[in-house]
């Protein structure tokens, strides 16, 4: 089918929706010269940016809410091995994860807090291959060789396999204000802080076939940082309970790196073994973006709120990627996290 027609398509869709909301609550609004009740998507009148908040009526305006994650890891430009004219890097399949979070509004100008944690964990899995007799594949891999430390040793590979363990835990906090722009987009602009701590443990594995048989590397990186966060959140309501959300948050973070290189090798003359430790500073950014639909139902008299939302979420920690390949320096790349969200907040 043709993209284009799929594209045309699915606007039609949403221009169509947008109209009948439009028509529907017209058609609904009581003939009166009073103005219509305030709430979420019913601009206020007389006001200039009029806060969202509170979310329902004579509450303490606290939210709480537990998103459950879908996501993957992956850090780029680490590639193990070439097999079979082919880059191998660690596998980096979906795991589950969870977000802790919870806020307040205030009673000046509807400001508000808001706390978030971050929880995901990939257990130790595994990837492999085997190279085709006789057309070996060449591979200049990641530990050095102990005839001459200075640089990589070039082997000529029958099998190789690594095995990943990544866990990642985030603490986000920020100030911000929910407010109307039009009669049915909102804005939250905020700024806060990140507080990241994060362990990854990559195993590589090589059998060889000339002077280099074996060799096994053990590659580790802790990474802690707190950096300031600053963004924006949307909605787009097509109805008073319907519509669709986006985000985008920047933070630079403060990173203190700690990698451990751990390498056994066994050639044809020798079996050596030696650990390689370096500490780095450094600020990184972090991009954070999401893009969903959102649900929100009202209920005893408006003094509660419940809050649906399911979205793709993507994140980019640029230049995360600091393992030791070689005495003289380390590898580079950064780390990224994709993947499905789905939230339920309540408000009381």
């Amino acid at each position: 089918m043709n993209p284009l027609f799929i594209i045309a398509a699915t606007l039609s869709c949403f221009i169509a929706s947008v109209t009948w909301a439009d028509e529907a609550e017209t058609a609904s609004a009581p003939v009166s010269l009073q103005a219509p009740a305030e709430g979420v998507a019913m601009l206020p009148r007389g006001l200039i940016t009029p806060t969202v908040e509170p979310l329902v009526k004579n509450g303490w305006d606290i939210v709480v809410d537990v998103d459950f994650i879908w996501w993957k890891s992956h850090v780029s430009n680490f590639n193990f091995a070439v097999v079979n004219n082919r880059p191998m890097s660690p596998a980096s399949p979906f795991e589950p994860g969870l977000k802790l979070g919870t806020g307040m509004g205030m009673v000046h100008d509807g400001w508000d807090l808001y706390f978030q944690y971050t929880w995901l964990s990939q257990p130790e899995t595994s990837k492999s291959a085997k190279a085709k007799i006789p057309s070996f594949s060449t591979q200049a891999f990641p530990f050095l060789d102990p005839l001459h430390p200075e640089t990589l040793s070039v082997m000529i590979l029958s099998s190789a396999e690594s095995t990943r363990k990544f866990t990642f835990n985030v603490l986000d906090s920020d100030i911000g204000r929910n407010f109307f722009i039009s009669k049915r987009l909102t804005l939250r602009p905020f700024f806060g802080f990140k507080l990241a701590s994060m362990f990854e443990k990559t195993t590589l594995s090589y059998e060889g076939v000339e002077s280099v048989r074996s060799a096994q590397s053990q590659l580790r990186q802790n990474l802690n940082g707190v950096g300031i966060r600053g963004g924006i959140n949307t909605v787009w309501h097509i109805v008073r309970t319907f519509g669709f959300y986006g985000d985008l948050a920047l933070t630079t973070l403060w990173s203190d790196f700690h990698n451990r290189f751990i390498n056994d090798v066994t050639t044809n003359a020798l079996t050596d073994s030696y650990t390689i430790k370096n500490t780095t500073l450094d600020v990184i950014p972090v991009i954070e973006a999401g893009l969903g639909a959102t649900y929100m139902v009202w209920f005893s008299n408006e003094r509660y709120l419940l809050t649906l939302k399911a979205g793709w979420e993507e994140q980019i920690w640029l230049n995360y990627n600091r393992n030791i390949l070689s005495s003289t320096g380390s590898s580079s790349g950064s780390l990224t996290l994709q993947g499905l969200t789905f939230k339920v907040g309540f408000a009381f």
